[in-house]
Parts: C-alpha cells; sequence; structure tokens
C-alpha cells in the first residue's frame, strides 16, 4: 500500500505542476478527477482518497523547496499555539517517561502551579482512565479543553506511598517566548528567547527594564536553537537596539508585493547598552533576521555556531478545509545584501545532512570559499547561507559511548536522578548550593553509576568511562535540582557555568 501511495501521489504532483504550466489546466484536472474515481473504485484495496490527496498536496509543496509546506486541519491548530502566545489547558511541561505523563515543571501561574503539581509527578490516570502507554496527542486531546472545564488527574509522586487526586480547572496558558532572563553578574545580563511570537517584543522590554533596575548595563541575548517565528517581532526588537536610519532586512521575490525595505527608526525604548548574540545550527528565520543586522551594522558580536540558513519567506493560505498552505515568496537578505538561505538544490534530505557537518566555518580554507560582505564599519563577513559568526566556538559533543546511552535514554535519567536526590539540597540557599557543589561531584559520581545498576533495565557503565564526561552531565543534574528549587532562571544560571559558547561571549562583551 505504502509503494502504492507513493506513486500515486508523485503522479498526482507531476499532473498538477504540468496542468498549471500549459494551456490544458482543465483537461489535466478533469483527469485527475478521473483517475481518483478510477483508485476509489477499482483498486484491489479500501484506500482512503483524503489521506492520498493530503499526501499529494505535501508533496507538491516540499519539491518547491525544504520551507513550503502543506498543514492539515488537524495539524493547524496546535501550530498556531506557538505563534498565538496561549492555548486552553492545565499548563505542564512534560515528556512521557516509563509510561506514564511525567510533568517536566508546571508552568508558573497555570491550575498545575497552583494545585501544587511539582516536576517529578506521574499522571496514572486521568478522569479515572489509566494513562499509562499514552501517546504525546492523546496527552493533548484529553488534558487541554475549554477555559473553566475541569479535568481529575491522579497522582503518583516520589516520597509518597499513594496516588492521590486533583482537580484541575483549565485556564487559559501563556506559551512565553523568553524562558529565562537574570542578571548573570552585577552589571551583565543574559535573557534567552526561544521564539519569535506575538508577544516576544512586550517580553523582550519588560525583561530588560526589570534588569535594568536591578544593575544590567551589559546584555547576552541568546538565540540558540530558536527555530523563528514572526517576521515583524524579530524587525520590532531589532529597534530596541538601532537608533539610526539603516536598513535592517529586505526581502525579493517573484511578485512586486513580495518585495520589501525594513528600516530602523528612532525609538523611545532605544537600548544603548553593549549586546552579543549567541547562535548556534539551529538558530534559523527570524534568529537569522536579528543576528545578521547586529553583525552587520555593528552592533554586538555574535558568537557560537553557523546558524541553520532559513532565509525563505512563507505567505500562509487558509484552505476551505480548514487546513493551510505555506508557499515561498520571496527570499530574507541582511543588511550588507547576504542572502540567508542555504543551497537546498540537492535535496531536502542533503540540505539536513548539510546542517549537521562538522565545523562549517571554523577553518581558514572553508571560509575562502564563501563570498564576503562588508559590515557598515568595513569589517568583513561571510554569505554562502546562515549567520557565520563573528567568534567560533563549537557544540562539544564528544562524549563517550557509555555517557550516550545514558543521554540518550528515553526515560531521562538525568532528570530522574536529579529528582531523586533533590531533598538534599532542600534546605540550602542557591549561593550555598553553589558553595557546595565541587565537593560533592566525585561523590556524586560514585552514587550515579550505582543507581544505574538499580534501574529496571541496568545500564552496564564503567565508572572511569562516565568519569570523563561527569563535569558535563553532574552540571546537566545540578540544572534539574535548581530548577525544582529556585525556578528556571536558577536552572540556566547553572548551565551557563559549563557553557563555552556563553563564557567566550562573555569575555568579548
Amino acid at each position: 500500500m505504502k509503494f502504492y501511495r507513493k506513486y500515486v501521489i508523485a503522479l498526482i504532483c507531476i499532473l498538477l505542476f504540468y496542468a498549471f504550466s500549459t494551456d490544458s489546466f482543465l483537461s489535466k484536472l478533469k483527469s485527475l478527477s478521473y483517475l481518483l474515481r478510477l483508485v476509489d473504485n477499482y483498486y484491489v484495496e479500501e484506500v482512503d482518497l483524503n489521506q492520498i490527496i493530503d499526501g499529494a498536496m505535501h508533496g507538491l509543496l516540499e519539491e518547491l523547496d525544504p520551507h513550503s509546506q502543506y498543514i492539515p486541519a488537524k495539524d493547524f491548530e496546535l501550530m498556531q499555539e506557538s505563534l498565538v502566545g496561549e492555548f486552553e489547558g492545565i499548563g505542564i511541561e512534560f515528556a512521557i517517561l516509563d509510561g506514564y505523563i511525567t510533568v517536566i515543571s508546571p508552568i508558573p501561574g497555570t491550575p498545575s502551579d497552583k494545585a501544587g503539581l511539582v516536576g517529578g509527578d506521574k499522571i496514572i490516570k486521568i478522569n479515572g482512565e489509566s494513562a499509562y502507554k499514552i501517546k504525546q496527542d492523546e496527552v493533548f486531546q484529553k488534558l487541554r479543553g475549554p477555559k473553566n472545564s475541569s479535568v481529575i488527574v491522579t497522582i503518583s509522586r516520589i516520597g509518597l506511598e499513594t496516588p492521590f487526586d486533583v482537580e484541575l480547572i483549565r485556564d487559559k496558558i501563556p506559551i512565553h517566548s523568553i524562558i529565562a532572563a537574570f542578571n548573570y553578574s552585577d552589571d551583565i545580563g543574559y535573557i534567552k528567547i526561544n521564539r519569535f511570537a506575538q508577544n516576544t517584543f512586550d517580553e523582550l522590554t519588560e525583561a530588560i527594564d526589570s534588569l535594568e533596575t536591578t544593575g544590567m548595563k551589559k546584555m547576552i541575548l541568546d538565540l540558540r536553537n530558536n527555530g523563528g517565528g514572526l517576521m515583524d517581532q524579530a524587525v520590532a526588537i531589532l529597534d530596541l537596539f538601532i537608533n539610526s536610519n539603516d536598513t535592517l532586512l529586505f526581502t525579493k521575490g517573484r511578485i512586486y508585493d513580495a518585495n520589501s525595505v525594513f528600516y530602523a527608526r528612532r525609538s523611545k525604548h532605544d537600548k544603548k547598552m553593549p549586546v552579543n548574540i549567541l547562535i548556534n545550527r539551529a538558530s534559523a528565520s527570524a534568529s537569522e533576521i536579528v543576528a545578521g543586522a547586529f553583525q552587520d551594522l555593528d552592533r554586538g558580536l555574535v558568537v557560537g555556531e553557523t546558524s541553520f540558513g532559513k532565509g525563505l519567506v512563507q505567505k500562509q493560505f487558509i484552505l476551505d478545509d480548514g487546513s493551510a498552505a505555506r508557499i515561498t515568496i520571496s527570499r530574507y537578505y541582511t543588511p550588507s545584501g547576504r542572502q540567508i538561505q542555504r543551497n537546498f538544490n540537492e535535496g531536502v534530505d542533503e540540505y539536513y545532512l548539510n546542517l549537521a557537518s562538522d565545523n562549517r566555518e571554523a577553518n581558514d580554507s572553508l571560509r575562502q570559499t564563501l563570498p564576503t560582505f562588508k559590515t557598515k564599519s568595513g569589517r568583513i563577513v561571510y554569505g554562502g547561507g546562515g549567520i557565520t559568526p563573528d567568534i567560533y566556538v563549537p557544540l562539544e559533543i564528544d562524549f563517550t559511548e557509555d555517557t550516550q546511552s545514558i543521554l540518550s535514554n528515553k526515560n531521562r535519567l538525568l532528570f530522574k536522578y536529579a529528582h531523586l536526590i533533590k531533598n538534599n539540597y532542600k534546605q540550602k540557599t542557591f549561593s550555598k548550593f553553589l558553595n557546595n557543589i565541587d565537593n560533592q561531584k566525585t561523590e556524586e559520581l560514585s552514587k550515579f553509576v550505582d543507581w544505574l545498576t538499580t534501574l529496571d533495565s541496568p545500564l552496564k557503565v564503567q565508572r572511569e568511562v562516565i568519569a570523563e564526561d561527569w563535569d558535563y552531565m553532574y552540571n546537566r543534574i545540578l540544572s534539574e535540582i535548581a530548577k525544582i528549587h529556585w525556578g528556571k532562571d536558577f536552572s540556566y544560571y547553572i548551565l551557563l557555568l559549563n557553557d563555552k559558547q556563553f563564557q567566550k561571549s562573555i569575555e568579548n562583551l
């Protein structure tokens, strides 16, 4: 059946392309309709034509470029939530561990937070029905719902022998763009933007104003793993920091309406403080717009790895059945004229495989193959797709096999262990916690290796091998503990202690 679908989808795409490329448009559509009827009436197995046509629409847009896409109606609402900035539900970040919904953390101020749910809680029943081996889409179906409606969840909590019921009254749940904002030192602030949604600019201005009142005079803006979002939010954020009439961004397309230029304008929010930008291979689209403008206009240094290289602009069209098509209409360019989009002529698979290639910008010989551009002050910057950082700091992921088996385990072993030992740090302040972590590093390594042998599926690892990567794993465990007792900002503070990209950015701020 899969073989059949593959070729029907290909045929439909070819027919549609041909129809739009010749004068025989109506004739080809008629033939296509007839072919679908033949399949429906005569094919050896019963087929779902709606599914076939959905696949054909996917195939048609995928042939254009990696970012044009068809979105079925059932997926469209969920995708919109990340941009709109809210949904209705109970308010938890979760993962499915050991077959159950496991609370990673409740979202502050939401029904789950107010009801006292904590990280590590397992939801074993929903409205009296077992939630064992529940699938992720079923979680959304059962826990989300209209505001003021109720759902009863049964919680199994570490340290309590008996599960207990909690009634949660669903509410509007905000999806925050900024997931961390704090002063790392007396005068250096850190802000991490996770996406560019409708409220991102407002969240950022609020965070900056708050940190300035507590002494921030310099800032690290972290756009790593930020896949982008709304272009207007990226432009608005650039206006916070660029007080001139310079070009921030321009787009070029085939039709007139797809061509546009965005200029900086004087803003009452203008922030003149030094700012450096952190990016990595997963920084894309709107993130690259911000990083590229900062670099081209000499507003701040870009530190990290070459970004994703997603510089195609999609316009969204809503179809009659509630589905949507996002079709590329133009390309993004930075102020110096660099095209952000990477080459995708060798196909989608190679496009994504290339992203994972080592050291895309690490050596001078590679840079010599890239087109060069000049910043406002005359510095050389590089094109060729993505934003090449001013200061390259690779992500170190050369772990031992034993370490990889721990990090890749579906049951999130570092998270579990952190929750197992969290009470050892319960009475300490965060400053005391920081002062004592090095003293317990070696002892905690031995306890962790012993614990791995007690699991339902024991991991056979060697202590001396684990020790090679223990700094990294211990840091992650401490970060989870900090999140439990003091919140997300403290969790990120711990992570930054061992973050070479961040530390290099601090050195050059």
